[in-house]
Formats: structure tokens, C-alpha cells, sequence
């Protein structure tokens, strides 16, 4: 394993998740809710709202959940109707639109993100990224002192992903957010280990083309197969074991 090698995979699955898609899915986060404008206060809280929701969740499924349930019911990701809202409330929109897993304990953490964002910057994202001068690090480090009023958006894996969306879907001048270090999800372990690449940890920019590899891709060879039947049609083919 080389860094030249790592380098080449990295670009080249970049670049297909950006541009061409990994098996019809590029940036899942990335077109817009109908009505709102990039990088708005709106639609960056509804990309932190969404990312709070989003562990171990398909991305290809949750975030057109997502913009459904902003087109429906927009009050559902407004910080300042978040602030005074008892979490009860926000359990059935929620399920509604699938946006939860775990409706009771989520629609918790939904709220009181809403809370955090009210309490910390007068509800607006923009502002409390500003009041770190768009540090991704100096962000990451102010969540880890704080995880009690950011729960989930505090976690080693969604802090990074939320903050590395905000500067790439959100149009945020964040420095920093991409290189944010991350665990991989077991989709992206599975696709690490089939590259033959080792290490516990992912940039927060890969973290995402990576996982839908995993998903998409590496999932579809069975155990005791010694090719991949998504090889054909797989941009990191040429890298992986299975997969020449």
C-alpha cells in the first residue's frame, strides 16, 4: 500500500461520486428543498437537522425524506419553532416522513439541536459558524467541549460529515471541514477492506462516496465469491481485490 495508491483511489472515487454517481447516487445531500436558496439560513439548518438524523442511515433514501418533509411541513426544521417545541410533538411528523429510526430518542436530539442553535446563535448556522471564523477545527473542538448541548452532531462520525456537508451541499466557506478525521460506517469497512487499505479512520469528504461503495457495490459480492459482480461497473475496480 502506497500513499501514490491511496491518493489515485481517493481522486478517482471523489470523482465519481461528484460527477457521475456510484450507481445512479451522487451527493445525496446536494439538490435543494424547493424554495429554499443555497447556503441560506434555512437550508443549513435543514442540513443540520437532517445530518443529526443520518447515522447509520441509507443517504439515498433519507435525504429525498428529507426535502418531502421541508416541502410538507418546513416548521419542522426552524430552529426558533424547535426552541419552544416538546419533543412529543415532533415524534409522529417524524415518523411520518421517515425521518427516524428511533422516533422517541431522536425527536429529543431534534429538538434540542433547535435549542442549541437558538440558544448559541440566535438559531442561525451561518452565525455560529462565523463566530468560529468558518474553522472546521476550531468548530469540531468547540462541539467536543459541548456534546451535551449538540448531542449526535458532537459524535466522532456525524460532527465531521455534518461539518464537511455544510462547507460542500451548504456552500459554507468552512477551512478545514474536509480533512476532518472520521471512523468509517461498516459499509465503508467493507470497502476499505477490499481495496486492501488499513487504518481506523477516513477523511470526513470520503466518508460518504465511500460508504455507498460499501453499500452499493462491495455488498453485492457474496463471501465465498473471489470476484465482484459490480466490478463492471465500479470507478475503483482496478484497485481492489476482487475486482480485476
Amino acid at each position: 500500500m502506497t500513499n501514490e495508491r491511496i491518493t489515485a483511489v481517493r481522486q478517482t472515487l471523489l470523482t465519481a461520486y461528484r460527477e457521475t454517481g456510484l450507481w445512479g447516487v451522487a451527493q445525496p445531500d446536494w439538490p435543494l428543498p424547493e424554495t429554499l436558496t443555497r447556503g441560506e439560513d434555512a437550508h443549513l439548518a435543514w442540513l443540520t437537522l437532517t445530518y443529526t438524523v443520518s447515522g447509520g442511515r441509507d443517504p439515498a433514501r433519507l435525504w429525498p425524506a428529507a426535502r418531502a418533509a421541508y416541502a410538507a411541513k418546513p416548521d419542522l426544521f426552524d430552529p426558533q419553532v424547535l426552541a419552544y417545541a416538546r419533543p412529543n410533538t415532533l415524534l409522529e411528523p417524524l415518523r411520518e416522513y421517515r425521518l427516524t429510526q428511533k422516533a422517541k430518542s431522536e425527536a429529543t436530539v431534534w429538538q434540542r439541536i433547535g435549542q442549541a442553535l437558538v440558544m448559541r446563535a440566535a438559531g442561525s448556522v451561518s452565525r455560529l459558524l462565523a463566530d468560529y471564523d468558518f474553522s472546521a477545527p476550531a468548530l469540531w473542538q468547540m462541539l467536543q467541549n459541548n456534546k451535551a448541548t449538540f448531542p449526535v452532531l458532537s459524535g466522532r462520525q456525524t460532527g465531521p460529515r455534518w461539518l464537511c456537508g455544510l462547507a460542500s451541499a451548504g456552500g459554507q466557506p468552512l477551512t478545514g471541514a474536509a480533512r476532518l478525521p472520521a471512523p468509517p460506517s461498516p459499509a465503508g469497512k467493507r470497502a476499505l477492506a477490499a481495496l486492501q487499505i488499513s487504518g481506523r479512520q477516513v477523511s470526513a469528504e470520503i466518508f460518504a462516496p465511500l460508504d455507498l461503495l460499501g453499500r452499493r457495490g462491495c455488498a453485492q459480492r457474496k463471501a465465498n465469491q473471489t470476484t465482484c459482480p459490480a466490478a463492471g461497473e465500479c470507478p475503483v475496480a482496478g484497485f481492489c481485490r476482487y475486482g480485476r
